[in-house]
């Protein structure tokens, strides 16, 4: 008897040790899609970029870039929820990126909007929105780094 209770010992060790090693496989996966999804968009939105060619100054051009840009947002927001990440450390930041992109994306349809009504002092404060969450991005891409690497 004494013998199958350390071989069950020694099987459950083997199972939880397995089960760590296929966590880090996971996140491993998971690390690799999140990289290259976000470089995909990443790549084609300065394609895009490319496209247009300097900065415009009609109020109707910038509100029309605004909403391409916008579109970007919130078509990498639904790529990276189609990922469904479910690593424990890293979804919760791929959570926070998806929200950034949405606040990004609907930052910049408010611009638009405030240019279309010809308010540039609202666009204004709402590109300065734009802004603000944009800086958000910086740090948690050292945090996914740090966890992917």
């Amino acid at each position: 008897m004494r013998h199958f209770a350390g071989a069950g010992r020694a099987l459950l060790c083997a199972l939880a040790f397995g089960a760590g090693g296929c966590g880090k496989f996971q996140q491993a996966r998971e690390c690799a899609t999140f990289v290259k999804t976000v470089n995909a968009w990443l790549g084609s939105s300065a394609t895009q970029s490319g496209i247009d060619a300097g900065t415009p100054s009609d109020p109707k051009q910038i509100a029309e870039q605004a909403r391409r840009t916008a579109q970007r947002y919130s078509e990498l927001s639904q790529r990276l929820t189609a990922l469904h990440v479910q690593g424990e450390d890293l979804s919760p930041r791929v959570t926070r990126y998806e929200q950034i992109a949405d606040k990004a994306a609907q930052a910049l349809r408010d611009v638009a909007q405030a240019l279309d009504q010809g308010d540039l002092e609202e666009a204004r404060k709402k590109r300065v929105d734009f802004d603000t969450v944009a800086q958000r991005e910086a740090p948690l891409v050292k945090e996914i780094n740090a966890i992917c690497r």
